[in-house]
Parts: structure tokens; sequence; C-alpha cells
């Protein structure tokens, strides 16, 4: 007998609202342009995955309304056979050896979209993840003149902070949360 099949879908979110082609352009040069500042998450199981403080799920409906944003773009990835158990425990593991953690965001090199990607190649088991272009924009903001000059500052600011989220522990039964303590 087959396992069932569940769908996983790639929401893909612009935090900048639109801004980020006209001001990149300014910023760092026209050679250095990105389109969008990009926050993907993973749709499944009728939650939506994404790393922030942690690898974080809640309903879709509940993070866009938290948050005030809407995806630009949902892709469909692919089919998994994976069950929601199966993909909680990896990111279960993840978190505990700090691949994931609360403490292992960077901006820069550890990020949602780092994050949605693992999951989907290996949490889930597809074929895709994020698309390359996503995955290629922090090191497009750092190979232009700017981005060499505020990257110390970005990094500083990470000692100091972890990524900003709103959603609750998992406790009050909407959502989940895991950190190093998971």
């Amino acid at each position: 007998m087959s396992r069932p099949s569940h769908e996983v879908h790639l929401a893909i979110y612009d935090l900048s609202n639109g801004m980020a082609r006209s001001l990149s352009a300014q910023f760092l040069g026209p050679q250095h342009v990105i389109d969008v500042l990009p926050h993907t998450a993973l749709v499944v199981f009728g939650k939506e995955y994404f790393f922030g403080r942690g690898i974080e799920w809640c309903h879709p409906q509940e993070f866009r309304a938290s948050r005030g944003i809407h995806p630009i773009e949902i892709q469909l990835l692919g089919h998994t056979t994976k069950t929601a158990a199966e993909f909680e425990e990896w990111c279960r593991l993840q978190a505990q050896n700090g691949r994931f953690g609360m403490e292992s965001y960077d901006l820069l090199s550890r990020n949602c979209n780092n994050f949605s990607h693992d999951a989907a190649l290996e949490g889930l088991r597809l074929g895709r993840g994020v698309p390359q272009w996503i995955l290629e924009v922090p090191q497009k903001f750092l190979s232009s003149p700017m981005g060499m000059m505020i990257r110390p500052i970005l990094e500083q600011m990470q000692i100091t902070n972890t990524a900003p989220t709103n959603i609750g522990s998992g406790r009050n039964g909407v959502g989940g949360h895991l950190g190093m303590d998971g």
C-alpha cells in the first residue's frame, strides 16, 4: 500500500513591499539591482513552516495576518510522502543540532530561504527547492560596494538580535516553535 502524498508549496514574499527594485538601483548600483527582498516559507500539511527565531509554523493565514504581508507568488514544489510528524521530527533535529536553532539565524548565510530550500530537499525529500535567484540575493547584495560597506554593520546587529517574529511557542495550539530546547 502506498503512502498518501501531500502537495508542498513555496510561498514567496517581498519584505520590501515592492521598493527593493527602485531603491537597490540607487543604493547598490544598476548592475546590482535586487527585485525583491525575499522571505520564503513552505506550505504543507495545512501549515506554513518558516525560519526566524528557530523553526516555526502556524496556519498560513495567521502568518500573513500577523505580519501584514501576502505572498507575491506561490509555487508548487512537488509532492511528499512524508507525514507531518516525520517532517516536524526532521525540524526538531535541525533545531537541536543548531543548524536551524534559535541562535543560528544569519541574514546573509542562514536565513528563511536557506531553511525552505533545505527543508524541501532534505526534510520533505522533494526534487527541487527554493529558486536559485532567491538564494543568490545575499551574494548579489554583498557584491556591491554598498553591500561590502554595510556588511560589518549587519553582522554587528545580528550579534545582539535574532530574527524578528511574533509567532507563539505553540502552547496555544495555533503554531509551533522549535529553538535549541526543541
